[in-house]
């Protein structure tokens, strides 16, 4: 049905009209839709035409039928207010709407996105972790202790001690490190030319080696005795002169109970005094002469150390140390005594 053929409320057939003559009528019928611009001169009015727009206007439903074909009505917009060609949607209420679009999906997406809050380690757990942690702990410090055990804190505060002295000073720049591929050991020089002593194992299987004064300063030295059978070696430095020596003294001459000091390399440190006193000789397998326990703090690095009196000579070496039955751990030295029969013998 064309929109043209929708009445409103205008019609010929009222009571007041129809007492009028027909050519009054016709004229009241013509001045009232003139001004409609849907109103055509040659339209009829239809009854049921009546009943189709009051259907509309009470909002009833039609049948298909009955549709009427209204080209204001938008059915996407809300029923309570249809846009029309005299108003325009407002572009900001559409910005509006949109941004709140927007904003609601936002607060979806992040509410979808939240991590749910996770729940701390039960008590099992953690107990399980303070265990392994605490295992750890004792393993560390076990490792620790046979590395460096806690009589080697003192040794280190007696070296700081004696290291004061102006004699123990001097003595220390004679002590060197003798360094080859397998390790490194302690030994100290007793010529201003190079001639240093050392262990007979400290060097082993190389004829040249490698060693550092207690400057930093390095030379190589070439291996020129070596007594297996007392466990001792002399070493000569390449076109060295001048260096700090000790001096050796003739022969051991000291008794049981009597102060010693002797220097070395120990547990990876470096010109390390330290003191201990003579408990007296004894015999051991693979030397051929007896050698000398004392009470002192000897370690892994100290093989090759001076033993030095009371007067700063050399009465002996460090060699080893001895778990003794009725002493403890002691260490042993090679009494100067050998290295001069060593030498008297093999000339």
């Amino acid at each position: 049905m064309d929109d043209r053929n929708i009445r409103r409320d205008k019609h010929p057939d009222r009571e007041e009209d129809r007492k009028l003559p027909r050519e009054e009528r016709d004229l009241i019928q013509e001045n009232e839709y003139a001004d409609d611009d849907y109103i055509e001169e040659d339209d009829v009015w239809e009854p049921d035409e009546w009943v189709v727009w009051d259907a509309i206007a009470e909002g009833d439903v039609l049948d298909e039928e009955e549709s009427v074909e209204d080209d204001f009505y938008d059915y996407d917009e809300p029923a309570d207010r249809q846009p029309t060609s005299e108003e325009p949607e407002d572009p900001e209420d559409e910005d509006i709407r949109r941004l709140v679009l927007e904003a609601q999906r936002e607060a979806l997406l992040k509410e979808r996105t939240e991590e749910v809050p996770r729940r701390g380690p039960s008590f099992g757990t953690k107990a399980m972790i303070w265990i392994i942690s605490l295992m750890m702990v004792v393993s560390t410090f076990a490792f620790v202790l046979e590395l460096f055990p806690l009589s080697a804190v003192d040794f280190l505060r007696t070296s700081s001690q004696l290291s004061q002295q102006e004699t123990v000073q001097a003595q220390k720049e004679s002590v060197v490190s003798v360094v080859t591929p397998d390790g490194s050991g302690t030994g100290f020089i007793i010529s201003e030319d190079g001639t240093i002593l050392t262990n007979h194992h400290v060097i082993e299987g190389y004829d040249r080696v490698s060693v550092v004064l207690s400057d930093d300063r390095r030379f190589m030295a070439d291996v020129k005795e070596s007594y297996p059978e007392s466990d001792m070696a002399v070493l000569e430095a390449e076109d060295e002169s001048g260096l700090p020596s000790l001096e050796l003294a003739d022969s051991f001459t000291l008794q049981e109970g009597e102060p010693v000091t002797f220097i070395g390399n120990p547990l990876s440190f470096r010109g390390v005094a330290n003191k201990g006193h003579v408990i007296g000789p004894i015999r051991v397998s693979g030397l051929d002469e007896p050698v000398i326990m004392m009470e002192a703090p000897v370690y892994r690095g100290n093989s090759g150390s001076p033993v030095l009196d009371s007067d700063g000579q050399v009465v002996g070496i460090v060699f080893a140390t001895l778990n003794h039955e009725e002493e403890g751990t002691v260490g042993l030295f090679v009494p100067v005594d050998e290295l001069h029969r060593q030498r008297q013998e093999n000339p």
